[in-house]
């Protein structure tokens, strides 16, 4: 029929993640765990440089105060350093924004677009703007705003947690999905409101109707 539409474009397929240096922007500690620990694993594996970026303090993660008495923040870091040494990550940045109010701001903006320009990494990892958690958009954002304005060629890669992606590409992370999980496992303080093992094994094996052979997946959409 002419002028019809086209169908959509199976995922690309991967058994390994593009080699080249990785940067992670995750709006908290355990968002870079649960929406691309397998890859960042993967990176490691193939001796790529990774370096994650944690955007907000955390300090939002214990409204029913578990942990009253102790400096949460610093709880929620050291969650993030072991589960970062688990999956093969030193480089470990903390940006301290106050969790449940990060928005996509020009100095935020700012910010994204000057460690892109001193890190000039080849593959990126972070939030969608459709995330459905306001910290998540509101990275999503400031991410596309900061890579519009400074034009820096890297493959601009979403990840998903609270809402899933159109997938581009599909990465099969079977071979490190026990790091995966040993890093989730880190985040006592988080896996105390909720399953979050559960949930991300549900998604990462729901990802296999791409590739049955697999047993677990993580799905990307390029930007």
């Amino acid at each position: 029929m002419p002028g019809a539409m086209m169908p959509p474009t199976p995922p690309a397929v991967l058994l390994a993640p593009p080699v080249g240096r990785a940067l992670v922007l995750a709006p908290h500690a355990d968002d870079e765990s649960l929406g691309c620990g397998g890859a960042i694993a993967l990176h490691r594996c193939q001796s790529d440089r990774v370096k994650v970026v944690i955007v907000t303090d955390g300090a939002a993660g214990d409204p029913k105060g578990y942990y009253v008495g102790r400096d949460y923040p610093v709880l929620r870091r050291e969650e993030s350093r072991r589960a970062g040494a688990i999956l093969g990550v030193s480089d470990l940045e903390h940006w301290d924004y106050p969790d449940g109010k990060l928005a996509p701001t020009p100095e935020l903006v700012e910010r994204i677009g000057a460690l892109l320009t001193i890190e000039r990494p080849d593959i990126l990892y972070r939030p969608s703007i459709n995330e459905i958690h306001p910290d998540h958009w509101a990275l999503g954002v400031a991410v596309e705003e900061a890579l519009r304005r400074y034009i820096i060629p890297v493959r601009d890669w979403c990840y998903e947690i609270w809402a899933t992606v159109h997938p581009s590409h599909i990465l099969d992370i079977t071979p490190v999905w026990d790091l995966k999980c040993e890093a989730i496992s880190q985040y006592q303080s988080q896996l105390r409101y909720n399953d979050y093992l559960r949930m991300v094994t549900g998604l990462n094996a729901y990802r296999t109707i791409h590739l049955p052979s697999a047993r677990y997946v993580e799905a990307f959409e390029a930007r």
